[in-house]
């Protein structure tokens, strides 16, 4: 970093989940850094806290000038530029950001493992649970208004018409049976658990496939992807999030990474990081004379024009980072 004085490092994952991101940010920190690690999820910042104690200020006052700290913060990352401004320094009570901004941002896009893993939370096809699928299912009282719908997944497949669920895998999942599984879907009503949703999927689609893309289990993974999406929201949180928050928050040499999971996600962060905008007109690319752009801002400098993926051996690791594309840039002094 480019600090002269030695003021704390300030890190936001803005996508807590079981704490992982957040663990390695710390290891790699001084004394007196600090990791904000945000989910609109209270069982994932009540898991990550446990994880993570040995950095909370309150769990061994003596031990946090040795160790860089870890502030828990419930919210949706797309609404940290109203929330980051008001905290308080766990140790000092002094304004956490007296700056209002930070070093670095990390978004890991999507569902984390830690939910995943948790039957009940209805988001995986492997498990059977209630068809919920909401990140935060205490919706209603979120301090998070971007989220604050208590629509759940079962909600959207037992009331939506057959045209609006084909829509919806369509757009959300790129999903080549979406006709036949929305006409699948309407005619198995009411569906209440997973394993409900899992039937209708399957009813229509057979279990292998020449393609890969065609077989059940690409099917489910998209039609699970595409309801979660529209119960959380998720599009207009990470265009909020990239276009507002991020480039709010993020000092001038900050550095944004996002990982993302499917083409809509890697697409606007790509566009984000690129053109400064999710909807390009011909003006963004517009230049004078000696070529410089005459177009609107663009507060961040991709560091490359291609995302990274995961090698073999990660993915041997960790089979849920096979479509994970990594995209880092750096905010523009604009």
């Amino acid at each position: 970093t480019d600090h002269q004085v030695q003021e704390p490092i300030v890190f936001v994952d803005g996508t807590l989940g079981g704490g992982g991101h957040s663990e390695a940010l710390l290891q790699h920190l001084e004394p007196g850094d600090v990791v904000i690690g945000c989910d609109v999820d209270s069982d994932a910042l009540e898991t990550a806290s446990q994880r993570l104690s040995n950095h909370l200020a309150n769990k061994n006052v003596n031990n946090t000038s040795r160790v860089p700290l870890f502030v828990p913060v419930q919210s949706n990352f797309a609404q940290l530029t109203n929330v980051l401004p008001n905290l308080r320094h766990p140790m000092t009570q002094q304004p956490l950001l007296p700056n209002g901004t930070v070093d670095g941002i990390l978004l890991d896009l999507g569902v984390s493992s830690y939910q995943i893993d948790t039957a009940e939370r209805g988001f995986a096809f492997m498990k059977d649970g209630p068809l919920d699928m909401r990140m935060d299912r205490n919706a209603n009282k979120s301090i998070n208004h971007n989220c604050s719908n208590s629509l759940t997944a079962a909600d959207l497949c037992n009331e939506l018409d057959q045209v609006e669920l084909q829509r919806i895998l369509k757009q959300y999942g790129d999903e080549p049976r979406a006709r036949a599984i929305a006409q699948s879907i309407v005619q198995q009503r009411p569906l209440a658990t997973t394993q409900d949703l899992v039937r209708a999927v399957a009813a229509v689609t057979p279990e292998y496939a020449k393609q890969k893309r065609m077989g059940r289990t690409a099917s489910l993974a998209r039609v699970f992807q595409s309801f979660r999406i529209v119960v959380n929201q998720e599009d207009k949180v990470l265009q909020e999030a990239l276009s507002v928050m991020c480039p709010t928050l993020l000092r001038p040499g900050g550095r944004l990474a996002v990982l993302s999971y499917h083409s809509m996600e890697d697409r606007a962060t790509k566009r984000i990081m690129r053109d400064g905008t999710l909807h390009p007109t011909p003006e963004t690319y517009e230049k004078d004379i000696y070529g410089n752009l005459l177009g609107p801002p663009r507060p961040f400098k991709p560091l490359s024009s291609k995302a990274r993926s995961a090698r073999a051996a990660e993915v041997k690791l960790n089979k849920r980072a096979r479509s994970a594309k990594l995209r880092v840039a750096d905010r523009c002094d604009t």
